[in-house]
């Protein structure tokens, strides 16, 4: 059975950097998936096709990937990474405000303040990248229509995938994250290694903690609980990603030193691309 690992690259969610990794290890038997029409349109079938016609490829991302379950003569390795529902909006929002695009979120982005942004996403016929996006995502991806609410089903069909044997990482804790990463995938590729070297990334405000109250101090009482409220199955969902990943991490002997490991190899790559 061939195996293939499918990233579900989240928007904002460290998977460029994690496509980084990937591409390193693989190399052109790396994907990173752009057309997204096809994906969007016929998702498995095409899927199908499309590794069926490129045998070379060992790993594909993709922003729009598909249910990956049912292909035929290849294994899918799913994997995806999660980050706080809240505490994302800033880094969506900051994007947004630099993106040279003409895309809808990014003229809101630079016309509106944040507090003016969050109530635009929480209008139900803007995309949802902002309201239970990452349930939406892991459930049924961009099937689910932006004016339809995320509900208990959807969160039923996202929280399978951790029993599925997809990997779902935390952003967050992203070091120990790529950690077990390497552990579970490198049962099928002995010699992965996913030290990296930070791509794409947006500057914080701070802290998690201090992240957060300058989100609800930005935002006032009002939209603060109005963008809880739209996210309360994504902050859910999230939780038990925290969960799961605390209890695969205490399933790995030794896991410190692992760690410690990683983090110098990580140390290793960006000292090389400085003096390079």
């Amino acid at each position: 059975m061939r195996l293939v690992i499918t990233h579900g690259h989240i928007f904002k969610n460290a998977g460029t950097t994690f496509d980084w990794a990937l591409r390193r290890n693989f190399g052109e038997g790396f994907c990173d998936h752009r057309d997204d029409a096809p994906m969007r349109q016929r998702g498995r079938d095409y899927l199908q096709e499309f590794l069926t016609d490129h045998p070379e490829i060992n790993a594909l991302s993709s922003h729009h990937m598909c249910d990956t379950r049912g292909l035929l003569g290849i294994k899918p390795l799913p994997v995806f990474f999660l980050r706080h529902p809240l505490l994302r909006v800033l880094s969506v929002y900051s994007f947004e405000r630099k993106q040279k695009s003409d895309t809808p979120g990014a003229q809101a982005a630079k016309k509106y303040d944040l507090k003016d942004y969050v109530k635009w996403r929480m209008e139900p016929s803007v995309g949802r990248t902002i309201r239970d996006y990452q349930v939406a995502y892991l459930a049924y991806g961009c099937k689910l229509r932006n004016s339809q609410s995320v509900g208990l089903k959807h969160f039923s069909a996202a929280a399978e995938r951790f029993g599925d044997g997809s990997l779902v990482g935390v952003v967050e804790d992203f070091d120990r994250s790529l950690v077990v990463f390497e552990k579970e995938l490198g049962k099928h590729f002995p010699n992965i290694d996913l030290s990296y070297v930070r791509q794409n990334t947006t500057r914080s405000v701070g802290s998690e903690q201090r992240n957060m109250n300058y989100l609800a101090r930005e935002l006032g009482d009002e939209v603060f609980e109005l963008l809880v409220e739209n996210n309360s199955f994504d902050l859910a969902l999230y939780r038990m990603a925290k969960e799961g990943l605390v209890q695969k991490i205490s399933d790995i002997e030794g896991f410190e030193v692992h760690l410690e490991d990683f983090r110098n190899r990580c140390d290793q790559l960006s000292a090389s691309k400085k003096r390079a």
